[in-house]
């Protein structure tokens, strides 16, 4: 890795007799020490190579852990940096569950629509929306008996969790990965309404949104293509979707598999695992409408 520094012409004279106009380091950041604030104006100051968009973009599932430790310290800074994600009002309206019983892990594997790899993490982090603290503090504070027409949470607040609670995850997910730790998303959380409520004990209130696993790994997959930023990234206003633009936005796809919109859909849309997560979601989200809802 390269970091150029430009300074300002004023300034040059001053450093030339120390340093070099442009200094150049490998693998770390060197932070200088000269009162950046008061340098006005620079000219420019280019990164050649981020660390850290560097491990965004070579972001890739993994589902093959080699049972390595992870430490303790290594845990807490994920969490820590999962804390540290933008959250709605500072309320953070999600809790995380450390998960590192074996026993819990083979329970989920099976659970989680039979994926085997997942009781073989180092250990998981369930991310939960989570209002429940909220009401039960706002119940503690009377607020019920002072606020006409007080409800329960609603679905605004429902999706403000699943915000928090994918934010959190997502700031989880790259602080592994910077650590060398391997990550996996599992969706599948959000199915077995009944089961997962018993084995994680949830109240009213919170939902199971993410569950990431975390392990060290010996081989990471080759990367897997996204759509062309034409697809997906617009400018201003959302444009219109004829058939031109769909067929060549699948064309790729559709030349590694024969009939992939067929298939695709069969896959996921009408697999038994997404009637599940449909069911277990309704189910949730109902205890998300307020106390006229509940009527």
């Amino acid at each position: 890795m390269e970091v150029a520094v430009y300074l300002s012409t004023e300034r040059q004279s001053f450093f030339m007799k120390t340093m070099p106009k442009v200094i150049k380091v490998s693998l770390f950041y060197i932070i200088l020490d000269i009162e950046v604030r008061h340098l006005y104006p620079f000219k420019t100051l280019e990164v050649t190579m981020n660390q850290v968009i560097e491990t965004l973009k070579q972001h890739t599932s993994i589902r093959k852990f080699n049972g390595e430790v992870i430490t303790e310290s290594e845990q807490q800074a994920i969490i820590e940096s999962a804390k540290r994600g933008a959250t709605a009002g500072n309320m953070m309206l999600y809790s995380m569950i450390r998960i590192q019983s074996k026993e819990t892990l083979k329970s989920l594997a099976h659970s989680c629509d039979e994926q085997p790899f997942i009781e073989n993490a180092a250990f998981a982090l369930l991310f939960v929306i989570d209002h429940h603290k909220w009401q039960k503090y706002f119940e503690m504070r009377s607020l019920a008996s002072r606020i006409e027409g007080f409800e329960g949470p609603s679905v605004s607040d429902f999706m403000l969790g699943m915000q928090d609670a994918t934010i959190a995850a997502q700031n989880a997910v790259i602080a592994a990965e910077s650590l060398g730790i391997g990550t996996c998303y599992i969706g599948d959380i959000m199915e077995n309404y009944e089961a997962h409520k018993v084995l994680f004990n949830l109240p009213e209130y919170t939902m199971p949104a993410l569950l990431v696993v975390f392990g060290k790994y010996d081989h990471k997959p080759k990367l897997r293509s996204r759509f062309e930023d034409k697809f997906c990234v617009f400018e201003e206003s959302y444009p219109e979707v004829e058939t031109d633009f769909l067929e060549e936005m699948f064309r790729e796809r559709e030349g590694e598999n024969e009939d992939f919109a067929y298939k695709f859909y069969m896959r996921k849309k009408d697999a038994p695992f997404f009637k599940e997560m449909n069911r277990s979601i309704q189910k949730y989200l109902n205890e998300w409408k307020g106390q006229l809802g509940r009527k």
